[in-house]
C-alpha cells in the first residue's frame, strides 16, 4: 500500500513537472559550451503586488535631511544603513524608521571618505564604503569605529584603480572596478569583476572588459561607457549575474568558481527609443560625469538600456528591471519586474503598485523591503551640476527614504 501511494506520488509531481514544461514555450542551447535559456516574450504569469508603505523619513517635516543617497544594508538586528554619497555619511535608522546615529564623515583619514558610489555588509559584521577615485574600499564598524582600508591586490606596472561597486557574503567580497594599464602602446581601461578573501587575494576571476582611453579630447559614447560594472548581482549562494550588453536582452550568470552557469537571453527584446526630453537629461548628467576629462564630448544612446537593475532574492529567483518594465509601464503601475527561475526561465512578470516614478526614483531591495529614494536622478543631476527643474526659480523637493513592505508571493491577475 505505502509502495502504490509513493508511485502514486511520483506520478503526480512528474505530471506536474511535465504541465510546467509544456507551458514554457522557450528553449535552451549551447553556444560555444554554454548554456543559453532562450525566453519568449511572455512570462507564464503576471501579478500584481500592492506594496504597503511603512514609513517615510526625510522631507519638509523632518529634521533628517538627505543629500545623495547611493545604497542601503542592513544589519543582523535589521538596521538599516544609509549611504550618502553627497554628505559623506552614513545614516542608521531602526527597522522602524527611527534615526540611530550618524557615522562616517567626509576626508581622507580612518574612517573618512568623500564622492563614495556604494556600500556593503561584509564579513565580520564590517561597513565597507567604496570609494571610487581614487579607488579604495574604507572599512568602518557598525558603530562608525574606523577598522582601516580593505587591502586591494597591487597591480603590476602600477597604474591607478577605480572601484565602483561592491557585494558581499560570509566568505568573500566582490568588487567591480577599473584598472589602468598600457597595452600595444596605447592607455587601456580594464574594467572587471572579482572576487576576494577578506585579506584582500584575489580568489575568482569572473569577468573583464577593455577599452582605449586617453587624458583630454576623448569621445565618450554610451554605449561603450556604460559597462556591466553598475548592473550586476550577487545571489544569496554565491551566484553572480550580470548584464554584459547595452542592447541586447541578455544577462550571464557565474557559478561562485567563476565558471559560466548560464545565459539567459530574450532574443524577442526591442530597445526603447529615448524620448527628446529624456536624452536632454541623460546628456546632463552624463556631460557632468565626464567632466573631468577636459575637451572631451559624450554621445548618448538614442535608446535606453536594455536591462536597467537586476537583484537576486533569497529563493533564488533573478529580478530584473527592464527598460520596457520602467520607460513603458501600465497606468497606475510604478515598475514592471521580469522574474526568472533558478533555470533561468521567464516564469513571472510582477507589477509593483505604489505611488512614485520609477525613472527619478532611486528603488533598494533589502530582505523583505523596498525602499525608495525620491528623486534621485534628479539628486544626481544636481550633484553633476545639471538642471533638476524645468523652472529656474523652483527649488526641488527635498529627498525622502520610504519604506514598503515587499511580498513578491502577492496576489495574482
Amino acid at each position: 500500500m505505502k509502495r502504490n501511494v509513493a508511485f502514486m506520488v511520483i506520478l503526480a509531481i512528474s505530471a506536474m513537472t511535465v504541465g510546467a514544461e509544456t507551458k514554457w514555450k522557450g528553449e535552451e542551447v549551447v553556444q560555444d559550451g554554454a548554456l543559453h535559456v532562450m525566453n519568449p516574450e511572455e512570462p507564464l504569469e503576471e501579478v500584481r503586488l500592492e506594496l504597503e508603505e511603512l514609513w517615510r523619513r526625510g522631507g519638509d517635516e523632518d529634521d533628517l535631511l538627505f543629500g545623495l543617497v547611493v545604497q542601503l544594508v542592513k544589519d543582523e538586528t535589521e538596521n538599516i544603513y544609509l549611504l550618502d554619497s553627497q554628505l559623506s555619511e552614513i545614516q542608521v535608522l531602526s527597522p522602524s524608521g527611527d534615526h540611530l546615529r550618524t557615522i562616517g564623515r567626509e576626508g581622507e583619514g580612518p574612517g573618512e571618505f568623500r564622492n563614495a558610489s556604494d556600500m556593503y555588509l561584509g564579513p565580520g559584521g564590517l561597513l565597507g564604503v567604496v570609494q571610487t577615485f581614487p579607488g579604495k574600499v574604507v572599512q568602518l564598524m557598525t558603530d562608525g569605529t574606523p577598522a582601516g582600508n580593505f587591502a586591494l591586490p597591487e597591480e603590476p606596472g602600477g597604474g591607478f584603480q577605480l572601484v565602483f561597486i561592491g557585494r558581499s557574503n560570509p566568505d568573500r567580497i566582490l568588487l567591480a572596478g577599473a584598472k589602468q594599464k598600457l597595452e600595444g602602446g596605447k592607455q587601456m581601461q580594464v574594467t572587471y569583476l572579482k572576487a576576494y578573501d577578506k585579506d584582500g587575494n584575489e580568489i575568482v576571476h569572473f569577468h573583464e572588459q577593455s577599452q582605449e582611453t586617453q587624458f583630454g579630447g576623448m569621445k565618450f559614447k554610451e554605449k561603450t561607457f556604460s559597462d556591466f560594472s553598475r548592473r550586476w548581482a550577487l545571489a544569496p549562494d554565491g551566484r553572480v549575474a550580470a548584464a554584459l550588453d547595452v542592447d541586447a536582452y541578455r544577462i550571464h550568470i557565474w557559478n561562485p568558481d567563476g565558471s559560466v552557469n548560464r545565459v539567459i537571453e530574450r532574443k524577442g527584446y526591442t530597445p526603447v527609443v529615448r524620448a527628446e526630453k529624456d536624452k536632454e537629461r541623460f546628456q546632463q548628467l552624463f556631460d557632468g560625469i565626464t567632466r573631468w576629462n577636459p575637451g572631451s564630448t559624450f554621445e548618448v544612446s538614442p535608446t535606453h538600456t536594455a536591462v536597467n537593475q537586476i537583484f537576486f532574492r533569497d529563493d533564488g529567483s533573478l529580478w530584473v528591471l527592464s527598460s520596457k518594465g520602467a520607460w513603458e509601464r501600465e497606468e497606475g503601475v510604478f515598475a514592471s519586474f521580469d522574474v526568472y527561475d533558478r533555470d533561468g526561465r521567464y516564469v513571472r512578470r510582477a507589477h509593483l503598485i505604489l505611488d512614485g516614478d520609477p525613472v527619478d526614483d532611486g528603488v533598494f531591495f533589502v530582505g523583505d523591503r523596498l525602499y525608495r529614494v525620491t528623486d534621485l536622478f534628479s539628486a544626481f543631476l544636481a550633484n553633476f551640476g545639471g538642471d533638476v527643474t524645468d523652472d529656474a526659480d523652483e527649488e526641488p523637493e527635498p529627498v525622502q527614504i520610504i519604506a514598503h513592505r515587499f511580498e513578491p508571493d502577492g496576489g495574482k491577475e
